[in-house]
């Protein structure tokens, strides 16, 4: 099915290209002559507010830890109350109507934020498998994307990475005693894309899809003192991301650009993956097929300036 719905997708795009190919007057390319001809140079900023909504589930299947006394069992993490102040910078060089390249880098200021979920934890005969919040600091949330323009279709790769370090659980405001276990999060995306931009007027509307999106994580528990173990997980099967945004620009000047900007995208992994787990108290080892989940979406809008060259 994915397959299907990406070759329509591909074949849609396509011949979109060419209808608005048609109506430019050239079924073509620049030739490799004139290339370097009627450059344009635009690099901009981007200042913003995003929030973020994510929902992990990682299975552990009970490994044993610190000589057989402590047992993790499946984590079940959502982000909640997730908004951060973002910035992007990037560019664009465009040679004549139907060409340009464009690449842009961004990220998010770090701060203390909620989770809400599950950690099942076991130590000898006790037993516990509450909900709990947990402050997420150390946060580490950067993404970069870049590719070619060809009249109306885009075709690139995004690439992402968020980490952050879960702090002490507490019901609602109320800390629990003696709940030493930590763990850190880390989460990268690959996802080669294609996709669509229809200018209308000042305004730049454009979507971009990928069905083989690429994910791994990485959950490092560890107690106050030192780490307690590792558990890496490498999705067998790709996802889907899907991102749609756009651009409000005025030209005071030549020279010059000022404007808005808005985006929402939502990436999302369910399936078969290989967990590698590694006891660093034990040196014990295990790899497994597992069923995990990750998803994630970012709402984000904001003001940009933008240089013409």
């Amino acid at each position: 099915m994915k397959k299907l719905l990406g070759a329509t997708l591909t074949a849609v795009l396509f011949l979109a290209s060419i209808a608005c190919a048609h109506g430019l007057g050239t079924f073509g390319l620049p030739g490799l002559d004139s290339l370097t001809q009627n450059l344009t140079f635009n690099p901009y900023a981007q200042a913003g507010f995003q929030h973020i909504g994510s929902n992990i589930e990682l299975p552990i299947n009970a490994e044993n830890l610190a000589s057989g006394l402590l047992q993790i069992d499946s984590l079940n993490l959502t982000v909640q109350d997730a908004n951060f102040w973002t910035g992007t910078v990037g560019a664009s060089v465009k040679s004549g109507e139907m060409l340009s390249f464009f690449g842009a880098v961004g990220g998010s200021l770090n701060r203390t934020f909620r989770i809400v979920g599950q950690v099942p934890v076991r130590l000898g005969p006790i037993g516990a498998e509450p909900t709990l919040e947990f402050d997420a600091t150390k946060l580490g949330m950067w993404y970069a994307q870049g590719g070619v323009s060809l009249g109306p279709v885009l075709l690139g790769l995004y690439g992402d990475h968020f980490s952050i370090a879960v702090g002490a659980p507490r019901r609602g405001s109320i800390p629990i005693d003696n709940q030493t276990l930590r763990a850190d999060f880390v989460t990268t995306t690959l996802a080669p894309y294609i996709g669509f931009a229809v200018p209308a007027s000042n305004t730049l509307f454009s979507v971009i899809y990928s069905p083989v999106a690429m994910s791994n994580a990485t959950v490092a528990l560890r107690t106050s003192d030192s780490d307690v173990a590792q558990a890496k997980y490498k999705w067998n099967k790709p996802g889907n991301f899907i991102s749609c945004s756009f651009q409000y620009n005025s030209t005071p000047t030549d020279s010059s650009s000022f404007g808005v900007w808005g985006n929402c995208a939502y990436m999302g992994v369910r399936g078969n993956a290989e967990l590698g787990f590694q006891d660093a108290n034990t040196g014990f080892s295990s790899q497994k097929q597992v069923t995990a989940t990750m998803t994630k979406y970012i709402i984000q809008g904001g003001l940009m300036f933008g240089l013409n060259f």
